[in-house]
């Protein structure tokens, strides 16, 4: 006698065995997708900061005044870049930037030749603010 087909146990134990497996996978989704939108935010935060010691570096040195605090959100192309980034994205995330400029961290050199450059971009994510740092420390060399 030859078998045909399958009974129903065997279908049965197949589709709740295919059922738990898709369950497992289904769980570990949303999870995955909250890992990724992070890494994405503090990727995009790693970038802004990037662009705003680049900024720095590239203009003169005696832009740089010691012991100051700028609120970066509102400065020129810095701008339109925060502007783009915020608008991107469903979620619409708000990066903060604030550039902090130091004189020279130590004493053996003079304060009108090295600053130390901190940018902290911060952002609310799930209801805690989140925050990238970034540190440069820039001489005026004579030439």
């Amino acid at each position: 006698m030859k078998r045909r087909g399958m009974t129903m146990l065997e279908v049965i134990f197949t589709a709740s065995l295919l059922a738990i497996v898709f369950m497992v996978l289904l769980s570990i989704f949303p999870t995955a997708m909250f890992s990724v939108r992070q890494t994405e935010h503090r990727l995009t935060a790693n970038n802004i900061a990037q662009a705003v010691l680049d900024g720095c570096r590239s203009g003169p040195f005696s832009n740089l005044v010691a012991n100051q605090t700028v609120d970066l959100t509102t400065m020129g192309a810095l701008g339109i870049i925060l502007r783009r980034s915020n608008q991107q994205g469903d979620d619409k995330m708000v990066y903060t930037p604030v550039l902090k400029v130091a004189a020279s961290p130590t004493s053996t050199v003079p304060r009108n030749t090295l600053c130390q450059l901190t940018v902290d971009v911060s952002w609310h994510e799930r209801g805690q603010t989140l925050r990238v740092t970034r540190i440069l420390q820039i001489s005026a060399l004579n030439r």
